[in-house]
């Protein structure tokens, strides 16, 4: 082989520093924080993508994390009560959005009620 060598891997995963997880007017993650993200990303990804499934593993998966993340444990460190606060994350608000989540994966539209009110209502096929 001549050149030099690329990996061309389909499941190379991408790179994120530390630093590239920063908010604005907020410090860098390190340490168990960013354990507590990595274990929240994983759950909600769970939580989306195997909702809808039949495979009864995969089903046995969500029923996991649904209870999980509803749990309302603040005693164990990596409860999900627990992730929120220390990621400044409030944790009903993430379950309300999680439950919204329409079948394909985006929350439902916006749409507003006969009082102009603002409400959450899966969007009208066309």
């Amino acid at each position: 082989m001549t050149g030099t060598a690329h990996s061309t891997a389909p499941f190379e995963p991408d790179i994120l520093l530390p630093e590239q997880r920063v908010l604005p007017g907020r410090q860098a993650m390190q340490g168990e924080r960013l354990l507590m993200l990595a274990v929240l990303e994983d759950a909600l990804e769970c939580y989306r993508k195997c909702r809808r499934s039949r495979d009864a593993a995969t089903r046995l998966l969500f029923d996991e994390t649904r209870a999980w993340v509803e749990s309302r444990d603040r005693d164990t460190l990596f409860s999900f009560e627990s992730i929120c606060e220390a990621l400044d994350i409030d944790p009903d608000y993430l379950r309300r959005r999680l439950r919204e989540t329409s079948v394909g994966g985006r929350p439902a539209a916006m749409t507003h009620d006969a009082d102009g009110e603002r409400s959450r209502r899966p969007a009208r096929r066309a």
